[in-house]
């Protein structure tokens, strides 16, 4: 039975007919690669040239190499396998190499997820072993989601990690892997659990527009709109690279869309400090007549009433307060079904008219004020409990008389 292969056939049969023929075919590969170095132009055991001794163990195994020039993409070689085997071997041997392709089979599809050994990295990518035939190739726009073009800052030489068989717009063997998808899916998985647990985020500014900000959160990218910055655009232009608290208003991995507010995250944080006599901080959004709106970041503005400003008399409420100022002042009532918040500053004045001739020390001893106002609502309704108690009539304890 004699057949012609290639070298690389050589090889692959060598190792399935056991380490003695491996041996063999190792020493012929040697040997060759030898005489094409030394820039033989002819390699034949019949016409007796330099090195034919070298090859008469091989003519014995696998018969004679005939008319190669050296290069070994022309190697052939005919052969007598059955000097190696007897052709009830060759059978079971060839059954069982079909069988081992069934079962390790190398096909790999777009979305399949595969394991991979990264060999090199470089400008344009990297190289990475799968156990497909040829290693895969990962270009650098799929290295990874973060927003680099460092190639080798995301990837190193020996990392071996999880990759994505994405389609290839070229034809060729070599397979396009993408760990970009990878990590992309995980970094979606965590933001839509905080998405659903509705938790206030923090997210990373890196470019304003005229309709917002970019954010990135978990190395995806997100937008909050301007309306939802709770800031205007020159100073979300000075906090680039800054972070801040967000909420979520929609996440869609499917349509890789993220949208957040860092209005309504402030709404949360400052509506816990909306407690009846504590202190917080808003800007003045509108003056009126009859007193003042004040944003305090959440979804609707407080009120300070003109008659809550000072204790001295206010005529013109522009006297004292102009849109933009940024004032503080002390919670009166707090109405969260209505959306309603009422202010007082007078409240916070350690002298009647303070906030008429200098509002910053209205503002500098707020908190100080506030504590003493609370102290005196506390002391007042602990009076007040205190002679609710003592107006309740006294139960009759003395045993009713016995009828005689």
């Amino acid at each position: 039975m004699t057949t012609t292969m290639s070298a690389k056939g050589l090889r692959g049969l060598s190792k399935s007919l056991g380490a003695k023929s491996l041996a063999r075919g190792n020493h012929l590969r040697r040997r060759c690669v030898h005489l094409q170095a030394q820039g033989s132009k002819k390699a034949t055991t019949s016409g007796q040239q330099v090195g034919a001794p070298m090859f008469e163990e091989v003519d014995k195994a696998f018969g004679a190499v005939k008319d190669w020039n050296g290069d070994l993409s022309e190697f052939r070689m005919e052969t007598e396998l059955t000097k190696l085997v007897s052709a009830e071997d060759m059978a079971a041997k060839r059954k069982e190499f079909e069988g081992l392709l069934e079962q390790y089979s190398y096909r790999f599809q777009p979305g399949d997820r595969v394991v991979g050994l990264v060999l090199s990295v470089g400008k344009r990518g990297a190289m990475v072993e799968i156990g497909a035939k040829l290693p895969a190739f990962c270009p650098a726009y799929e290295v990874s989601v973060k927003n680099s073009t460092n190639v080798r800052a995301l990837l190193k030489p020996g990392v071996e990690r999880e990759f994505e068989v994405i389609p290839s717009r070229r034809g060729g063997e070599t397979l396009l892997v993408s760990a970009r998808i990878v990590e992309s899916e995980l970094a979606w998985k965590r933001v839509m659990q905080l998405y659903e647990k509705n938790t206030v985020v923090d997210v990373t500014i890196r470019q304003v527009s005229r309709g917002g900000a970019l954010v990135e959160i978990e190395n995806l990218q997100g937008f909050v709109p301007k309306s939802h910055l709770g800031m205007d655009l020159e100073k979300a232009r000075e906090n680039v690279g800054q972070t801040l608290v967000a909420k979520f208003l929609e996440a869609d991995a499917d349509t890789n869309r993220l949208v957040l507010s860092h209005r309504l995250a402030n709404v949360q944080s400052n509506v816990k400090d909306l407690e009846v006599g504590s202190v917080i901080k808003g800007k003045v959004v509108a003056v009126k007549d009859y007193g003042a709106f004040v944003d305090l970041g959440l979804e609707f503005n407080a009120l300070l009433h003109v008659s809550q400003i000072s204790y001295n008399r206010l005529f013109n409420v522009d006297q004292v307060l102009s849109v933009g100022d940024e004032i503080k002042a002390m919670v009166l009532s707090y109405d969260a079904n209505r959306g309603r918040v009422s202010l007082s500053t007078k409240k916070l004045e350690m002298e009647p008219g303070d906030m008429l001739r200098n509002p910053a020390k209205v503002f500098e001893n707020a908190e100080k004020m506030a504590s003493q106002f609370r102290e005196r609502v506390a002391a007042a309704e602990a009076v007040a409990r205190a002679s609710a108690a003592e107006s309740k009539p006294k139960k009759d304890t003395a045993e009713p008389a016995k009828a005689e």
